[in-house]
C-alpha cells in the first residue's frame, strides 16, 4: 500500500504542476489565450456532437475523481496505522494505541530519580517502535546516569506492557537541567 500511495502522490503532484503551469502561461501570454480559447471551443463543440469525445472526457474525469478518493483513503489509512500497534494473539489481533504507550512518562517519572518532567512520543514503523522522550532533569544527578536509567526504564516498560521482544532504542532529549538545592539533614528545623 505504501508504494501505491507514493504513486498517487506523484500523480497528484504532476497534475497540480500541469494545471499551475497552464494557468500561469495563459494569464501571462495573450497569444496563448487565443489558442486555448479556440481549442476549448472546438472541444466543447465536439462534446455536443461526438460520443467518443464525451466518453474520453468522462473517463478522464472519473480517473481524476478516483485518484482524489484514493488519496483521501490512503492518508486516513496511514494515520490509523501510524497511531496503533497490532499485537498477534491466538484469539485475534490486538490494537494498542500509541498514546497508551506514551503514558510511560507518568510511570517513569516516579521510577527514576532526578526527573522533574518527562513527556514522550511513540511512532510505529515497519522496523519497530521509535520512542522519543523530552526530559527536564534536576541538577543533583549526572545527565548521563539519569538518561541511561530513563532509557532502561522505557525499554522495560514497553516490553512489559506490550509483551514484545522488539529492539527499542529510545532517544532522550534533555530540554532543561533545573537546579535543585541539596537537601540539608535537619538544619534549621525544630
Amino acid at each position: 500500500m505504501r508504494y501505491f500511495n507514493r504513486i498517487i502522490i506523484a500523480i497528484n503532484t504532476l497534475l497540480f504542476i500541469a494545471v499551475g503551469v497552464f494557468f500561469v502561461s495563459v494569464s501571462v501570454n495573450a497569444g496563448l489565450n487565443k489558442i486555448v480559447a479556440d481549442n476549448l471551443n472546438t472541444i466543447l463543440a465536439n462534446l455536443n456532437t461526438q460520443f467518443a469525445a464525451r466518453f474520453v472526457v468522462f473517463t478522464v474525469g472519473a480517473i481524476l475523481l478516483l485518484i482524489a478518493l484514493l488519496t483521501i483513503i490512503g492518508n486516513i489509512q496511514n494515520k490509523i496505522n501510524e497511531r496503533t500497534v497490532v499485537l498477534q494473539s491466538p484469539l485475534g489481533d490486538i490494537m494498542v494505541s500509541l498514546s497508551a504507550i506514551e503514558d510511560f512518562s507518568k510511570i517513569i517519572k516516579n521510577q527514576v530519580a532526578g526527573i522533574k518532567e518527562i513527556r514522550g512520543r511513540v511512532t510505529s514503523k515497519r522496523k519497530g517502535l521509535n520512542v522519543t522522550a523530552w526530559a527536564t532533569l534536576y541538577s543533583d544527578r549526572s545527565v548521563a546516569d539519569a538518561t541511561q536509567e530513563i532509557q532502561e526504564a522505557i525499554i522495560q516498560y514497553i516490553k512489559y506492557t506490550l509483551g514484545i521482544e522488539t529492539e527499542i532504542k529510545p532517544r532522550i532529549i534533555v530540554s532543561k537541567v533545573v537546579y535543585k538545592a541539596p537537601q540539608e539533614s535537619g538544619k534549621g528545623k525544630k
